[in-house]
């Protein structure tokens, strides 16, 4: 078998849970993933343990039995709540030295991302816009803190931009953010990605909210899947 490396596995079936490919609370069987991968079954157990240290993986001691990690309503609220404290915070870092190349590539991955169609494909170019953003900070361990934040709600993420309505909001956003560092306004910048967060965050937690209330008034619910409740 050609081995593939457990950083290029991570990255891969990193991108595969952050589009729902494996959605929150799937099984992640090193067997099979070895298969897929055409590797043994090490690389695939160590890409786990990577993804399991960026907390997008629950991976019990010794890698059995590994599962895309299922964020509460609790875990979401402090996911978001932490990026509210962190990324306003580096908007002076962001806008302070910044190349006129830099904002070049910046604007031209937001203005790419109004013209994508598809929502997998959007998602995809969101996370790099972001890390691109994150990048400009100059500092890599704050750098990765993020990443593993953003990684964590990505799956999340997508239920706001498929079916909550934010995608055109999040599009006029990060154009608006490009401006601010442009023109070297770490203020604008600041508000400008409390206010992307929040408003994504709220409308998570409004559906967290609804789908826990439609459970709670539906005597059918032990009904409704293979084998109820046991």
């Amino acid at each position: 078998m050609q081995e593939k490396s457990p950083e290029k596995i991570a990255a891969l079936l990193g991108q595969a849970i952050r589009e729902k490919v494996f959605a929150p609370g799937a099984p992640l069987i090193q067997e099979d993933l070895a298969q897929r991968f055409q590797v043994s079954r090490s690389p695939v157990r160590e890409a786990l343990r990577i993804l399991a240290a960026e907390g997008v993986v629950t991976m019990p001691p010794g890698g059995a039995g590994a599962t895309v990690r299922r964020l509460s309503l609790a875990d979401l609220t402090e996911l978001y709540d932490l990026r509210l404290i962190l990324e306003p915070a580096i908007a002076p870092l962001l806008v302070e030295g910044v190349a006129a190349n830099q904002v070049r590539e910046l604007r031209q991955r937001a203005e790419t991302m109004v013209s994508i169609d598809e929502v997998e494909p959007w998602m995809r170019a969101n996370f790099e816009f972001h890390l691109a953003l994150y990048a400009l900070s100059g500092r890599p361990h704050t750098e990765g803190v993020l990443r593993s934040l953003l990684s964590a709600v990505q799956p999340y993420s997508l239920e706001n931009i498929e079916r909550l309505g934010g995608r055109t909001q999040a599009d006029n956003e990060h154009l608006e953010m490009v401006d601010a560092i442009e023109n070297g306004d770490a203020p604008a910048l600041a508000e400008l990605i409390r206010t992307h967060l929040a408003s994504a965050r709220q409308r998570l937690i409004d559906k967290f909210a609804r789908d826990s209330e439609q459970r709670e008034v539906d005597p059918l619910a032990m009904l409704r899947t293979p084998g109820g409740s046991r």
